[in-house]
């Protein structure tokens, strides 16, 4: 494998501008075709030397898995890639170079989406899902890092370094775990093999995102973070966010589903769901309130990444750890389920009588005092029922106090004043 040249001025036909960002697969330039013409972006495959062979010769099937899966798309909503090939022993893919910014930047510089952005976000997200499924590809790490967002509103997915084609079974390594956690499928998590409804988990879990400017799957670290995507349900969006209408809640339950099957079949079905709730708000009293709805605090992305690669097509920087986000000893909930006219089974979401910590969204005993995770206290609105129902008391002993020593007093003032009376007509009686 050739190293790679410390000043790299062309690729092929394309004179190298700048250097963009650098990933764990390799280095993105900025280039120009010969003749001028419209920016590109080039990723060249150049990792750490220092990984065992096994594990460059892994990067390198990645690296050409991705050039030639994103040559057979051709979608508005997928990254474009215009060409794949090697160069002095050095592969590299040339693609559109992406202007925007990417969600994971715009939720760290404090962007907030309405309900009416989140659909469209979504919307073309799943599209470009669509027709990476149709070809057989499944991303495996939907992420916020990998949604560009262009200046004219439209949405890019990117970054298939870890994709994989469903009837390739030589690269489907079983029990390897890739994807950053917060975004990945509990049947990733466990290193099972992944079909399309595992993108739709993590498309839901941004969808959680957007609406709430938290994360549905977070924790302390790795581990907490995985379990919580296994074992946990988080609370619903309408916890954070009053205003959005609870058929959010079925939708985005069934998105978060922890069995594929009981997730959304296909994008395009997930899709339906979303479109038929934006035209059926349209109907209804406060629809502009509702559309205009925004999370009342972003939250940042504070994922760790796994075996990922670069992120975006490489001309976004690499994820940085984040420290974890979130008011501290914050009030939890007894939370109740979401209504029985919603359609559908009930594949997830809160449990009645659950206690759900607002710091990390962990179910908890309804006798817990403090987060079984966390342990931050936990302040019920029971609790604050039973405080203002022992203030009560106390104010009505107090007041029972009061009443009987009124009542001793007035006896008293008006037995004195009896007495006073009657010495006072005595008295004049006995004078002549």
């Amino acid at each position: 494998m050739a190293a790679l040249p410390a000043q790299l001025d062309r690729i092929g036909r394309y004179k190298i501008v700048k250097q963009l960002g650098k990933g764990s697969m390799g280095v993105v330039y900025e280039a120009l075709p010969d003749g001028g013409g419209v920016p590109v972006a080039i990723k060249v495959f150049y990792p750490d030397t220092q990984l065992p062979p096994q594990e460059l010769e892994h990067l390198r099937d990645r690296f050409e898995r991705e050039g030639k899966q994103l040559s057979t798309l051709h979608h508005r909503n997928v990254v474009q890639v215009f060409e794949f090939g090697e160069e002095r022993g050095t592969e590299y893919i040339v693609m559109e170079k992406l202007e925007g910014f990417n969600l994971k930047e715009l939720f760290e510089l404090g962007t907030r989406f309405t309900l009416a952005e989140t659909f469209d976000i979504l919307l073309q997200l799943l599209a470009g899902l669509a027709a990476c499924h149709r070809a057989n590809v499944v991303h495996r790490d939907v992420k916020p890092a990998n949604v560009v967002r262009a200046p004219d509103g439209t949405i890019k997915l990117t970054d298939f370094g870890i994709a994989r084609v469903m009837t390739d079974q030589t690269l489907a390594r079983a029990g390897t775990v890739v994807g950053t956690p917060n975004y990945m499928s509990p049947e990733q998590i466990r290193g099972e093999d992944t079909d399309p409804r595992s993108d739709l988990f993590s498309a839901g879990v941004l969808m959680y995102e957007l609406l709430t400017a938290k994360k549905p799957f977070d924790g302390p670290d790795v581990t907490a973070i995985m379990y919580n995507v296994t074992a946990v349900q988080p609370p619903s969006p309408r916890f954070y966010n009053g205003v959005l209408p609870v058929e959010l809640d079925e939708i985005a339950f069934r998105a978060l589903a922890k069995k594929p099957d009981e997730r959304f079949s296909s994008a395009d079905e997930y899709a339906a769901a979303l479109r038929d709730l934006e035209q059926g708000l349209h109907y209804r009293d406060g629809t502009e309130a509702i559309l205009a709805a925004l999370p009342s605090a972003p939250d940042a992305d504070a994922s760790v990444p796994i075996g990922g690669s670069a992120p975006g097509t490489g001309v976004r920087s690499a994820p940085r750890n984040a420290p974890l986000a979130g008011p501290r000893g914050r009030l939890g909930t007894i939370t109740q389920a979401p209504p029985a006219s919603m359609a559908g089974p009930m594949v997830a979401g809160i449990h009645p009588g659950m206690v759900y910590c607002v710091d990390c969204g962990q179910e908890n005993g309804e006798d817990s005092e403090f987060c079984v995770r966390c342990m931050h206290p936990l302040l019920k609105r029971n609790v604050i029922h039973k405080l203002a129902v022992q203030q009560a008391r106390v104010m009505a002993r107090s007041q029972r106090t009061d009443y009987v020593f009124l009542t001793c007093l007035s006896v008293i003032m008006v037995a004195v004043m009896i007495l006073i009376l009657y010495l006072f007509f005595r008295g004049v009686h006995i004078s002549p």
